[in-house]
């Protein structure tokens, strides 16, 4: 019995099975089937055919004289049932009155046949007769409408409606299933409930193009093949989605690690993105501005501007550097103005303390005011008197007229270097230091009307440079030396030593120019000129000169006399960004204010 038992649950677990498997129709168009649910039709059309065959399997005499439509007597134990005179309908016997153990029941699944009933894998056909279903609770009731019985035959022998049972045995204590469809199951007889299996979205995971504060930010979400995206909740405010180009759009407005979920088809299918962005802060925010010791003897602001007006418009601005302010370090930078009258000389200088020397923002202090106090004397002695003629033997091609005018200027400009060098020497012993704690580079430029034009002249020592230039002609003229120590990355400073060579050496250094017409004379430290001019060749050539004044300073800084706001603008201009840039900056511009006299 109890093998009967289990053989049943295997055979319904087996026909379960078989149904997901094989993907039967839904049997809705059978008259003969009448569900609430797919399930529930699905099962009986399955039970129905597997009924017919086992039935029309059987040759026994009774089941011959059965298809005639004589009564049969059922095995000992069990009470008289009917029996279906046509093999082709369906009938089933009452549970409580048919030995389940026999092989005549209905419900016995016989071993060896369950396999046939593959034969339900086409569409169901209509039966030959018309078929009722009525369901209660959670079972299924079926009635079979029969033929008339032949002429003559008795009362006993019409056939009785046999329904599904419907009551479960005590075990069976789950509840109903929705529609009516019994609990599946389990191999030890108890019932399961059948999962509904939901439907899994595909999932992807996409790193997005990383942000930057303050800038507007597209972004592509690279999935091939993805369609109809949509975000699913506004996790990223400042971040939208653009219906038209499927693109991440926005502003960061801070910065941080942001998860977007997005929402899409791929391949006809659901499928959920999980995109990581990544918004970099801006450098600038994270550089500190400390302030620097005011009780030092040496200190000095960390900024600086200063402005003459003579025949030219003379402007500089000096602004400590971001790698010292973070340490609440000084500005080692320095530059001087001079302008001795009418008509007379325009002076310049720039210096740049070296960072490795201890007190070189004195250093360069010193060099700048040296070269001021001296310089307009030693003009007047030695190239004053003689420049104009000077000039005029060199613009009708005689060759000894340039070595001439070096001469002068050797007297004068480099004089004047050597004299701020022995000033760093003389501070230096005051202080009871090495002159080397005081190191610093220098740039002198000078400049001059006269009736030829404008005389240009320069000198330095260490980097930086000097130009003068013309935008209308894009003509430019260099009055630095590209400088550098004995190692890569060195520059020399402002030593008596850089002098000993005599003039022959040190006129290497002298540069000088004539023009009718220009648009500016500018000094730079290198905290300018490594950023703007990264190389030799790019500060040499003059059109990156014209970009430089036109799409970059001149843009930042209206240089005109009526400009109250050049202190301002010129401060801000040195602030710019450029990374792994971060050293003093200092600058000198000197302009024409109107015509040559």
């Amino acid at each position: 019995m109890s093998h009967d038992i289990h053989g049943y649950v295997q055979k319904l677990r087996d026909l379960f099975i078989m149904m997901e498997r094989e993907n039967f129709p839904d049997p809705v168009n059978d008259p003969g089937i009448s569900g609430n649910t797919v399930e529930e039709r699905r099962l009986q059309f399955v039970l129905a055919r597997y009924y017919d065959k086992h039935r029309s399997s059987q040759t026994s005499p009774e089941k011959e004289k059965a298809s005639a439509g004589q009564n049969v007597p059922r095995e000992a134990g069990g009470a008289q049932g009917s029996v279906n005179p046509n093999p082709g309908s369906v009938q089933f016997s009452p549970r409580g009155k048919a030995n389940p153990g026999a092989h005549g029941d209905p419900m016995y699944f016989k071993p060896g046949i369950y396999p046939e009933v593959k034969m339900v894998q086409s569409f169901p056909q209509p039966p030959a007769k018309a078929v009722q279903l009525t369901t209660t609770g959670s079972c299924a009731t079926q009635a079979t409408r029969l033929p008339a019985p032949a002429p003559g035959a008795t009362e006993a022998a019409k056939p009785a409606s046999i329904a599904l049972p419907s009551k479960t045995p005590a075990a069976d204590s789950s509840p109903p299933q929705p529609g009516g469809v019994l609990p599946f199951p389990n191999s030890r007889g108890k019932h399961e409930q059948v999962p509904e299996r939901a439907i899994v979205p595909m999932k992807r995971t996409v790193h997005l193009t990383n942000a930057k504060v303050g800038e507007p930010y597209v972004g592509v979400v690279e999935i091939e093949g993805v369609k109809s995206l949509r975000m699913e909740e506004p996790s990223v405010p400042w971040l939208t989605l653009d219906g038209n180009s499927g693109k991440l759009v926005g502003t960061p407005p801070g910065s941080g690690d942001f998860q977007i979920r997005l929402q899409g088809l791929l391949n006809s299918e659901r499928v959920q993105v999980l995109a990581h962005l990544a918004v970099i802060p801006d450098p600038r925010s994270l550089w500190v501005n400390k302030d620097s010791d005011r009780n030092d003897p040496f200190w000095k602001p960390n900024e600086a501007f200063e402005r003459l007006d003579g025949d030219l418009l003379c402007v500089a601005a000096s602004k400590r550097g971001r790698s010292h302010a973070k340490d609440g370090g000084f500005r080692d930078d320095d530059f001087g103005l001079s302008v001795t009258g009418s008509g007379g000389w325009h002076i310049a200088v720039v210096a740049d303390g070296a960072g490795s020397a201890r007190f070189s923002r004195r250093g360069s202090r010193v060099a700048v005011q040296s070269v001021l106090q001296e310089l307009p004397n030693l003009l007047e002695e030695h190239l004053t008197p003689d420049l104009s003629r000077l000039i005029q033997a060199r613009q009708q091609g005689h060759p000894e007229a340039t070595t001439q005018i070096k001469s002068r200027l050797y007297q004068t400009l480099a004089t004047a270097g050597f004299n701020a060098a022995k000033a760093i020497e003389e501070e230096a012993k005051t202080k009871e230091q090495s002159p080397s704690a005081f190191s610093t580079t220098i740039i002198i430029c000078i400049a001059k009307p006269t009736p030829e034009g404008w005389f240009f002249a320069g000198f330095s020592i260490g980097d930086g440079g000097a130009a003068v230039f013309d935008i209308d002609d894009a003509s430019l003229t260099t009055l630095t030396l590209p400088d550098s120590g004995e190692f890569a990355g060195q520059t020399r400073f402002l030593h008596r030593s850089e002098f000993s060579g005599g003039f022959e050496e040190v006129a290497k250094r002298i540069f000088f120019d004539v023009r009718k017409h220009f648009t500016a004379l500018i000094l730079m430290t290198d905290g300018i000129t490594d950023p703007k001019f990264p190389t030799e060749n790019v500060f040499a050539n003059p059109e990156k000169w014209v970009q430089f004044w036109q799409q970059d300073l001149a843009k930042s800084v209206a240089f005109v006399a009526t400009n109250t706001e050049m202190q301002k603008q010129f401060l801000e201009w040195l602030d710019f960004w450029s990374p792994g840039n971060h050293d003093d900056r200092t600058i000198a511009v000197l302009v024409p204010q109107g015509s040559l006299p």
